[in-house]
């Protein structure tokens, strides 16, 4: 690998573990006696300092060694994680991130690194930057052979690293410290052979290697792992050696005591019975299953169900992944893109071949539709990511900003394991830290106040994120104040939004915080109150072809509802004709397709055209007035009507004629062609032809704006 491909996947590793230490040490502050997450911080701390001692950069390699030690210190309970040692490695975190990615002064990241590190040497005290004796006393802590316990595995490990390796800020000791974490370590001996004679000895060289026996419940790969940065450059071996102890250690009980463990969980055997039948076992060098079977204690069926169980056990699903710039799966689902066109093309063509040719093509189409979804679904599975890691990012924005205005804030964060696009993930950050800075500053009190209200003295704001109906919905929710909706109607009352006599919902009151330059707030804060910001969110969320809706409570809070489609490539849409055009309604947003009578249709003043369906007046939209197209049927008993759906609200929309169903890739369009919110996007269809695909929501809320 080149030097310049090293550093690329550092990078990218370190702003993986970066993001995940802030989260962590967040949480750590509030859960100070987790033992897994200081463990896996630890582990953070060492995997930077191991590959950016590899990667060539030394200053962090050095930095990163003083931090490991620190949270050594944590770790072992010597130190009590508090709110200062959380700065301090907050403040670590933030200049390793300049130091890395940022084209900061070189003067000025000295001076930085200088100030921290004088801060943790005071926590360090004398105690040397390299623990010489670490090593020695890890070495005498390896445990005696024990026999092989449920779910255990044995491995044998020869390790002969480069004699330049301490070069790459490699120990190999910490690589075996690492070794220990995993399970325990049996036996392990250190050939010397290779020391040279003392005149030809040079201390700055690794002339050791090592062999060790490892007991642990982890798989290979989970060692692997261990060695991830040594294992190319070096002589690595590992072996699974479980086998050889099994047979070495009255393998048959061992192996089969699996079997006797589960009959007498299911209670089909007795303490008792299990411990006569090993011994009879022992003495015929049957398989236990047929002794107890023999015995009459349990049927075939039920033995057939215990193996079969055994062996799920024994079966640990080992997950390989590999890394993929996310350009390449951009170019492969535009390829599937344009195979879902020819496809659609190909449908075309079978319509107009004579019967037994049609017939023939579209059984082969049949087949390849068929394999076309599958390969569809599998490419949107590797697209799809958990929310998880943009929601854990916030944990430090809201420690921050909520300490930087005197206030206590927790982050609870719900359904982190939701996936949704990768594309939508990545545009969706933004618009979350706008509001979660709203809730801090506007919504969430301070402790006194909420004292005052007899609330608990620290706010509480949940993320939350959940699939309903092939969407993805993100709760923002805040236990706050809530919005003042007197306020908000009083000010949109003097923008000229409202007159002061009109009545308006609750619900349309609080939707004017969406609009441009609107806030209640006194003052500008370096937060929020300046009027920018919501609308900007709202119009992002809705170049996602999502919505965002809001609920208040005065006095209990506020929820802030985010919908938002599982991918932004391929959507089912249904095909329907207004004059000559084709357009597309998303498939999700359709309830039903009807004819209404003329009786049905009536005009009401202030809403303008509505239709009675099964007592509800539904507003009606006529496609060819809003798109200026020439159509010859006016009258809305003549066509059919769409019965749409979008965030509860229902809308008629008259066409000509339906068409079908099909997929839809959905191409963008330059902004001057989609200023109308009632677009979100394009389709090319089997013949050629670009046909406009329908945004249900943004035409709702260009009907209610008009």
């Amino acid at each position: 690998m080149s030097e310049s491909g090293l550093v690329d996947i550092f990078l990218n590793e370190c702003s993986e573990i970066l993001t995940n230490l802030e989260s962590d040490l967040v949480t750590l502050e509030e859960r100070s006696d987790d033992e897994e997450i200081i463990n896996r911080i630890f582990r953070y701390f060492h995997t930077l300092k191991g590959s950016s001692g590899i990667a060539g950069y030394t200053v962090i390699y050095e930095f990163t060694h003083d931090l490991e030690t620190l949270f050594d210190k944590v770790r072992s309970g010597e130190l009590e994680i508090n709110k200062e040692i959380t700065d301090l490695l907050l403040d670590s975190l933030d200049y390793i991130k300049m130091e890395l990615f940022t084209q900061s002064e070189g003067d000025d990241l000295e001076g930085t690194r200088g100030k921290i590190t004088s801060k943790i040497k005071k926590y360090l005290g004398s105690e040397p930057g390299i623990k010489e004796a670490q090593g020695s006393d890890f070495l005498n802590s390896v445990g005696a052979f024990k026999s092989v316990g449920k779910g255990e595995r044995y491995y044998s490990i020869k390790a002969l690293f480069r004699e330049d390796i301490f070069n790459n800020g490699i120990d190999p000791l910490m690589i075996i410290e690492d070794l220990s974490s995993l399970g325990e370590i049996v036996s392990i001996s250190v050939d010397v052979t290779k020391i040279p004679d003392f005149d030809r000895l040079d201390p700055e060289k690794c002339f050791l290697s090592w062999s060790i026996l490892l007991r642990t419940e982890q798989d290979e790969s989970k060692i692997r792992d261990v060695f991830l940065f040594v294992y190319d450059d070096n002589d690595i071996d590992i072996e699974n050696v479980t086998e050889k102890y099994l047979h070495a250690d009255d393998s048959q009980y061992v192996s089969e005591k699996k079997l006797g463990e589960i009959l007498l969980e299911k209670g089909i055997l007795t303490e008792n019975q299990l411990e006569e039948l090993v011994e009879l076992q022992k003495e015929k060098k049957f398989r236990l299953g047929d002794i107890v079977v023999e015995k009459g204690l349990a049927s075939q069926k039920q033995i057939d169900e215990a193996l079969f169980e055994q062996e799920k056990i024994k079966k640990k699903i080992e997950i390989n992944t590999v890394r993929v710039d996310s350009s390449k799966l951009d170019n492969l689902m535009n390829l599937l893109g344009e195979i879902v066109i020819g496809q659609a093309a190909l449908h075309r063509i079978a319509d107009e071949l004579d019967e037994e040719r049609s017939f023939r093509l579209k059984n082969s189409l049949y087949s390849l539709d068929r394999i076309t979804r599958e390969f569809q679904e599998q490419i949107m599975s590797i697209r799809m990511v958990p929310i998880g890691p943009t929601f854990e990012q916030f944990r430090r924005f809201v420690r921050d900003v909520s300490q930087s205005m005197g206030k206590e804030i927790k982050l609870r964060i719900e359904g982190g394991e939701t996936e949704l696009d990768k594309t939508v993930i990545e545009k969706i950050g933004d618009p979350l830290k706008h509001m979660i800075r709203n809730a801090i500053d506007h919504g969430i009190e301070t402790s006194d106040e909420r004292k005052r209200r007899g609330k608990p003295s620290h706010g509480i704001i949940t993320l939350k994120a959940y699939h309903q109906e092939g969407n993805v919905y993100i709760d923002i929710i805040d236990d706050g104040r809530g919005l003042d909706v007197e306020k908000i109607k009083k000010k949109a009352i003097d923008l000229g939004l409202i007159s002061s006599d009109e009545e308006v919902s609750k619900e349309r009151i609080v939707s004017f915080i969406f609009h441009p330059g609107f806030s209640t707030a006194e003052k500008a804060t370096e937060l929020s109150g300046r009027g920018v910001g919501m609308d900007v969110v709202k119009t992002n969320i809705e170049q996602l072809r999502g919505s965002v809706d809001i609920k208040t409570k005065e006095g209990e809070g506020t929820l802030i509802r985010i919908k938002l489609p599982l991918t932004l490539a391929i959507i089912e849409g249904m095909l329907v004709r207004v004059g000559t055009s084709i357009l597309i309604i998303p498939l999700l947003s359709v309830i039903e397709t009807i004819q209404i009578k003329k009786e049905d249709y009536k005009t009401v003043e202030g809403k303008g055209e509505v239709i009675l369906v099964r007592g509800e007046y539904i507003s009606l939209i006529r496609l060819y007035e809003l798109f200026g197209i020439n159509s010859n049927n006016v009258n809305p008993w003549d066509g059919l009507i769409v019965i749409v759906e979008s965030d509860g609200e229902k809308l008629g929309i008259m066409i000509d004629d339906l068409i079908g169903q099909q997929q839809i890739v959905i191409k963008s369009l330059d902004h001057y062609i989609s200023e109308s919110r009632a677009i979100s996007g394009a389709t090319i269809l089997g013949d050629g032809r670009v046909a406009l695909i329908l945004d249900i929501h943004g035409m709702i809320e260009e009907i209610k704006g008009n």
